[in-house]
């Protein structure tokens, strides 16, 4: 317990470098970047990004713990949930306000890869399926935000789940 416990924090630490890293829209990208360690020598990094549109599907899902939710004011803009049974990501923009619901999350400490699930609002339930992508038995940190274009308008808090 007390290693799940460490691993979310540290992955929680994380999570604030992978929001500026997610703002792709291909289906996998790797991008190698330089981070300075010290003055004298440069680290490469290589960053992969899962992202998927999400698909329609005319099933819902129960809305529990495993469900994250953003506002737009006093109403409810959208609300995402994620299933380790398959790892899936459910996500539904509820608001016509002109804005986008994205799922945008990570599963190591080292916020590495990324995972970004977008949808539109005309389509009710969507879901992405990351099951052949995410690492079994890992804590997957992720949340909920709300896009105008290309401006980040809000997100939600953070929630931890286990992958299955």
């Amino acid at each position: 317990m007390r290693t799940m416990i460490a691993r979310g924090a540290v992955a929680a630490l994380a999570a604030t470098a992978l929001a500026g890293s997610l703002a792709g829209s291909a289906s996998a990208r790797t991008a190698h970047t330089k981070k300075s360690a010290s003055a004298d020598r440069t680290v490469h990094i290589k960053k992969t990004v899962y992202s998927q549109k999400a698909k329609p599907t005319t099933k819902s899902i129960r809305l529990d713990a495993g469900c994250n939710f953003i506002n737009n004011g006093r109403k409810k803009a959208g609300q995402a949930c994620f299933k380790k049974k398959g790892d899936r990501v459910w996500i539904r923009d509820t608001a016509r306000d002109g804005m986008r619901i994205e799922v945008r999350g990570s599963v190591n400490s080292k916020g590495q890869p990324g995972y970004r699930c977008y949808g539109n609002y005309e389509g009710g339930w969507q879901v992405c399926n990351f099951d052949r992508k995410m690492a079994e038995g890992h804590v997957f940190l992720w949340y909920v935000n709300k896009w105008k274009g290309s401006k980040l308008k809000g997100t939600s808090d953070e929630k931890m789940m286990m992958t299955s």
